[in-house]
């Protein structure tokens, strides 16, 4: 059974103040996108974050 990442971590990037969500799984990302978070894909990592002109949270 391929091991899946369960875990996700929503928090506020100390340098950009953006609202970043990292780790979860395929539905953990699909929720996500459904909820307005921007995916953002890098060479060598995948992430999501709030879009902007989100109000604070």
């Amino acid at each position: 059974m391929p091991r899946t990442d369960r875990f996700l971590d929503i928090r506020r990037d100390p340098r950009s103040d953006e609202l970043l969500a990292r780790g979860g799984d395929s539905e953990a990302h699909s929720i996500l996108q459904r909820a307005g978070f921007v995916a953002v894909v890098r060479i060598h990592e995948t992430y999501h974050r709030a879009p902007t002109g989100l109000g604070p949270v």
